[in-house]
């Protein structure tokens, strides 16, 4: 094995990890699964790196990987019925109640309220937004991993913000 490739490796996951995590679990609300796509997409790129393929961007590149695997999810995804709904439901907010105890360390309580905002807004402005503010990407970064132009991207953000901006009243408080 080639040292430097699993060094690389190893960083990228030290590095990304939570990141990918916390963008799978965003989608799915639900923990395990999030770890299942987290784990198959470092998975996935080990492989591309072993085959030797030309990562320009890899924080992109991760992201990409990510996405792709959430697409695929939900179109495996089959309906449920009510009464297991309404059990995923219970053990749901059990499991919520445990993650909010987690995430109250490390967030304030502002910042939790914004990012329960950002998953209200259209998908189309859910997702830069969240990878632009909550994982830090850059608007190239975010093109790079979803496949759009920087300008589309960029446009997406600053209506994604102004919708955000009208859904929190932020929006008011500044123009006093």
């Amino acid at each position: 094995m080639n040292s430097s490739l699993e060094k690389a490796f190893i960083d990228l996951y030290a590095k990304e990890a939570d990141a990918v995590f916390r963008f799978c679990l965003m989608r799915t609300s639900n923990r395990d699964v999030a770890r299942d796509l987290t784990q198959e997409a470092f998975t996935k790129i080990w492989t591309s790196m072993q085959d030797g393929i030309d990562i320009q961007n890899m924080r992109a590149f991760v992201f990409k990987v990510s996405r792709n695997l959430l697409i695929d999810w939900y179109r495996k995804k089959k309906p449920s019925s009510l009464d297991a709904m309404a059990d995923e439901d219970i053990h749901g907010e059990i499991a919520l109640v445990e993650d909010g105890a987690e995430m109250a360390a490390e967030m304030s309580a502002e910042a939790r309220f914004l990012i329960a905002k950002i998953g209200e807004l259209e998908p189309a402005y859910q997702q830069v937004v969240y990878l632009r503010f909550v994982e830090d990407l850059k608007p190239q970064e975010i093109a790079d991993a979803l496949g759009e132009s920087v300008n589309v991207i960029s446009v997406r953000i600053t209506r994604g913000i102004e919708k955000l901006r009208q859904m929190t009243g932020y929006e008011k408080e500044n123009s006093k």
